[in-house]
C-alpha cells in the first residue's frame, strides 16, 4: 500500500490508544469477503474499528463481570506481619478484612507503612531506609512490635463496598471520590469478589484477566 497516497485520518480519529484487536476483527467481519488493502479500504476498516471501539468503551457493565473472584482476605485478629506476607504473595496492595464472609474493614499498604512510623505515601527508598534502621522506628513501651500489631487496630472501618450489580462506571466514581484503589464486592452471603482500579482499566481496554491491585 503506497504510504504517500494514503488519505489523512480525520483529526478526531488519530488517537488509537483505546483500539483493541477485537475492534479490528469486528470491522473485518463487517466488511465481509476478501479485503483488498487499498488506501480506501484501510480507511474504511479503520472507521469501522473506531466505531466499534467507541461503542465498546461506552458500554457499562456490572462489576460482577470484571471483578476478581478469588479474593485474598485477612481476619481482624491477624497481625500486620501476616497481612504484609499475604499482600506480597498475592501481589496486591490491599486486603479486605473479614469475619467469616462479612467484610468488617479494609487494610492497605498505606496502613502497614504507618506501623513503621512512615506516611502512607512514603517512597520505596524511605521504606528501605526504615527497614535498614529499625531502631529509628519508635515503639512506645510496652506496645507490641510493629509487625505484631493486630489488623483490627490498623484497618479502615467500615469498608466502602459495592454490590455485584453495581455499574463499572459507578464503582470507578466511588474509588475516585474516596481516593481508594479497590472495593470489596458483597452479595447476600457476604464477600463475593473485589474490584480494583486495575480491573476497571483492563476491562475498558478489552484486556482479559484479573487484576487486584
Amino acid at each position: 500500500m503506497p504510504t504517500d497516497r494514503s488519505p489523512a485520518l480525520p483529526p478526531d480519529m488519530t488517537d488509537m490508544t483505546d483500539m483493541a484487536v477485537e475492534d479490528i476483527l469486528d470491522a473485518m467481519r463487517r466488511l465481509g469477503g476478501y479485503v483488498d488493502i487499498s488506501p480506501a479500504d484501510a480507511l474504511a476498516l479503520y472507521r469501522l474499528a473506531y466505531d466499534h471501539a467507541s461503542a465498546r468503551l461506552a458500554r457499562d457493565v456490572p462489576v460482577a463481570d470484571i471483578m476478581t473472584r478469588k479474593v485474598v482476605a485477612v481476619s481482624p485478629e491477624a497481625t500486620a506481619r501476616e497481612a504484609a506476607r499475604l499482600m506480597a504473595e498475592a501481589g496486591v496492595s490491599g486486603l479486605p478484612v473479614v469475619t467469616g464472609r462479612t467484610v468488617v474493614g479494609v487494610v492497605s499498604l498505606k496502613d502497614l507503612l504507618r506501623c513503621l512510623s512512615l506516611p502512607g505515601d512514603a517512597t520505596p527508598a524511605a521504606l528501605v531506609a526504615r527497614l535498614l534502621a529499625p531502631a529509628d522506628c519508635p515503639v512506645p513501651s510496652p506496645a507490641p512490635a510493629p509487625g505484631d500489631r493486630p489488623i483490627a487496630a490498623l484497618m479502615t472501618s467500615p469498608a466502602v463496598v459495592v454490590g455485584p450489580d453495581t455499574p463499572r462506571s459507578q464503582a470507578a466514581g466511588i474509588m475516585a471520590a474516596q481516593g481508594i484503589n479497590r472495593l470489596p464486592v458483597v452479595d447476600g452471603n457476604g464477600l463475593c469478589g473485589l474490584v480494583s482500579r486495575g480491573d476497571v482499566v483492563r476491562s475498558c481496554r478489552g484486556v482479559p484477566g484479573e487484576c487486584g491491585l
